[in-house]
Parts: C-alpha cells; structure tokens; sequence
C-alpha cells in the first residue's frame, strides 16, 4: 500500500488524496494543502521551505504504540525507540512488520553498495563491459526496491550499464580498425 512521502503514513484508497501533475507522487490532500504543494526533492511542483511549527510535545488518550523491538509502550509519534529501534513510519508496526521492514532495508543498503562500487569499477576501462553489465542487472531486477527516494542508485546503476556499453564499443572498434 502506498504511504504519503509527507506524514510517512498510508494511503487508504477512501481517503481525499492529490497526486502531484509533475511527479506523480501521491499525498493526503492535508499534507499537499499543509506544505503548500509537493514534498519530492527536485520536482517543479515542490513546495517552498517553510520553518516548521513548534508543536507542544503532549500526548493524548492513545497516542501510544509498542515498540515491535522491544515491546515498550512510547509515544506513537516517534520514530526512534529508547531502544535504538528506528521506523519508516509513525504507524504502529507488528515484530513481524518491522522485522520485514529491516530485511528489506538492509537489501536495499548491500544493493547501493553494490551500484556504487560497480559504478566506480566501471570507469576503470578494461572493467567497464563485466562491471556494467552486472550494474545493468542488478538495477533491472531492484528497480521496484530502488525507486523513489533512491532512485539516484537506479540511476547509477544504469550509468555503470551505459559505461560498459560504451567501454566495449571502445574496444570493439580498437581491435576492429587495428
């Protein structure tokens, strides 16, 4: 399900949404009206920086959550537990959630890794053709995982790929002409 890039929390398909007409990303109306337009770094609609409003830190009758990491009850608007634990999102996450969630981040983390060093291998010259075609497979098969706010590694790992097709162009027409 798809969460607004503003308040982190999802989108229920009956809820008031807007989509930005630039980027496509989706937002609760609130949060589009609230900012002022859209929150996507680079896009053509994103709303000018605004200093943030001091909100007073109280809680309310259930403005609680159990901590999936440690099982402590803390406030549900954080999202960093005493306990080191780190969430995407405000919404409370099941153990089994989170557990998903921290898998699914440290794929992500080994795969930046991954395109980085294979971009950076990539314009060596004779490494270029193996290491851009391993950086064009790898963004091909987590191009879903990468899209969004990393997609800047998505756009690496292509770049790589683009380095290893013109590397071996190179030396294709080296070895043909001489």
């Amino acid at each position: 399900m798809a969460r607004c890039s503003i308040c982190h929390t999802q989108l229920d398909p009956a809820e008031d949404r807007v989509a930005c007409a630039e980027c496509g990303q989706e937002y609760h109306r609130a949060c589009w009206t609230g900012i002022g337009g859209c929150a996507t770094y680079g896009c053509r609609a994103a709303a000018e920086p605004q200093k943030a409003p001091v909100l007073p830190a109280v809680t309310g009758w259930g403005d609680e959550k159990t901590c999936p990491a440690c099982g402590k009850r803390i406030v549900s608007s954080v999202l960093v537990c005493r306990c080191g634990a780190r969430f995407p999102w405000a919404d409370p996450m099941t153990p089994e959630e989170y557990r998903s969630w921290l898998e699914d981040e440290a794929t992500r983390r080994s795969t930046r890794r991954l395109l980085l060093v294979l971009f950076f291998l990539s314009i060596t010259g004779f490494l270029a053709p193996p290491c851009g075609a391993v950086a064009g497979v790898v963004a091909w098969r987590r191009r879903r995982r990468l899209a969004g706010a990393a997609g800047i590694y998505l756009a690496v790992g292509w770049g790589a790929a683009a380095l290893g097709v013109a590397y071996a162009f190179v030396v294709l027409a080296l070895v043909a002409g001489g």
